[in-house]
């Protein structure tokens, strides 16, 4: 094993595991950003957009609505086609929860790491999930305040 091999897989494998209890937090964590970044989310049930002059403007696509949950896309859409993020995640209001079931159209953040088959799906889950709590404490940062508007 090569040196870089070695260093990736000890500082892979030197992370702990994560429990659901872990991911669980990160989930409701998750749901209370989302609400503060759209507080209408609820009742939303149509593609949304917030314009901003200094930063490109977020959309909020909505793929499915149901009583109880719904499944939306929150990405930028740059040069007119190019989606990024492009974060899908599933909101379950009546338990209050903020799942990641894809960024960019990938399950796994970092599909081409060596040490991915070593993963289990509850660090799947922790990486995805703590990628949106990252992208929403952006989004809180420079959007929150700003209005929706349908398109």
């Amino acid at each position: 094993m090569d040196l870089e091999t070695k260093y990736l897989n000890d500082l892979y494998n030197s992370r702990q595991a994560k429990t659901y209890s872990d991911v669980s937090a990160l989930f409701e964590s998750n749901y209370l950003k989302i609400l503060k970044l759209i507080p209408l989310l609820k009742q939303t049930a149509h593609h949304s957009i917030i314009h901003h002059d200094a930063a490109a403007d977020l959309h909020l696509m909505v793929d499915q609505r149901f009583t109880h949950t719904g499944i939306f896309t929150l990405t930028h859409i740059l040069d007119g086609s190019i989606h990024k993020p492009d974060i899908k995640f599933k909101v379950y209001f009546d338990v209050q929860l903020l799942e990641v079931i894809s960024v960019c159209n990938e399950t796994t953040l970092n599909s081409s790491h060596p040490f991915l088959a070593q993963c289990n799906d509850m660090n799947i889950q922790w990486e995805l999930n703590l990628f949106i709590e990252k992208w929403l404490d952006y989004c809180l940062d420079k959007y929150q305040g700003k209005s929706w508007q349908m398109l």
